[in-house]
């Protein structure tokens, strides 16, 4: 229970850092936006990391670094499925992914969920489809209105993603105990230099709309995003690494973003959405009672 507890605490905060990512990113370029949030994520899990004192072991450096491949390559992906004007297909598609593969994986690698669980995990998977689907673009919040629509690349993008997402998740559960949190910190630092890296080569920084100053506000994407990554490897770690669990309730955090939409912009949900939602509901309440 402690383990889908951090679990759905850190898909709340996805969710949360989600929306704030998409509300900046109406405003500024979303690489900077990225780059900046990451900047403070970085920071602040470095910073945990050191003052919990635990040692930087080669197997934190390690898992860190296949965590970060992950994160990044699923950014990149998932934007540039985005860009690809396949919103509707690259999100969900990506999202449910991200669920999926580890609990594959999981099943391949021995573990088995109780009967209610999986059913939980069933349900899980066709609800997040259907709140990403209509989200709108709460993901990048990069304007995608005038780009021609290509759902093949869509779903090739939506897919690399997912796969990009999966390696994150499956690598910080596999990152093991006696590090501190020091396997996400190496995560958030790698990635930190990678979202840089991108912005100096696409000059983003220098557009009108791109200023890193401008962008300081994104600060609060970063530290919600910070806290979803370490709440997320805490209830990994609670949840002995399992891969069949804690991955599918942190990947509900579409759920949180949909809502916050609805909340603070008014804006309103779809029928599909609204099923997806209490569908996201159902299937948290039976992997918990699994």
């Amino acid at each position: 229970m402690v383990a889908i507890t951090f679990a759905l605490v850190s898909a709340v905060l996805y969710g949360v850092s989600d929306f704030l990512s998409g509300v900046q990113s109406r405003r500024r370029h979303f690489l900077v936006v990225a780059a900046v949030a990451q900047s403070f994520s970085a920071t602040c899990l470095t910073a945990i990391a050191v003052a919990q004192g635990s040692p930087l072991t080669q197997q934190a450096v390690l898992w860190g670094l296949v965590a970060t491949v992950g994160h990044v390559f699923g950014t990149l992906m998932l934007m540039r499925g985005l860009a690809s004007g396949a919103m509707h297909v690259a999100g969900p598609l990506s999202a449910v992914c991200a669920a999926g593969l580890p609990v594959l994986l999981g099943v391949a690698l021995g573990e088995r969920p109780a009967p209610p669980a999986l059913v939980g995990i069933a349900l899980a998977l066709p609800a997040v489809w259907a709140v990403a689907a209509g989200e709108g673009g709460g993901t990048s919040g990069a304007d995608t209105s005038a780009a021609p629509r290509d759902d093949r690349a869509g779903v090739r993008d939506g897919l690399l993603a997912g796969v990009g997402f999966a390696v994150y998740f499956v690598a910080l559960a596999h990152a093991g105990a006696g590090a501190g949190s020091w396997p996400v910190a190496v995560c958030q630092l790698g990635s930190l230099v990678a979202m840089w890296g991108i912005v100096l080569q696409q000059r983003a920084h220098r557009r009108p709309d791109g200023g890193v100053r401008a962008a300081l506000p994104a600060w609060s994407v970063g530290l919600t995003g910070a806290f979803g990554a370490l709440t997320y490897f805490l209830a990994s770690r609670a949840g002995g690494g399992r891969l069949t669990i804690v991955p599918v309730v942190a990947s509900l955090y579409p759920a949180f973003t949909v809502l916050l939409a609805m909340a603070v912009l008014g804006e309103r949900a779809s029928r599909a959405q609204v099923v997806g939602l209490l569908g996201c509901a159902a299937a948290v309440s039976l992997i918990a009672a699994g």
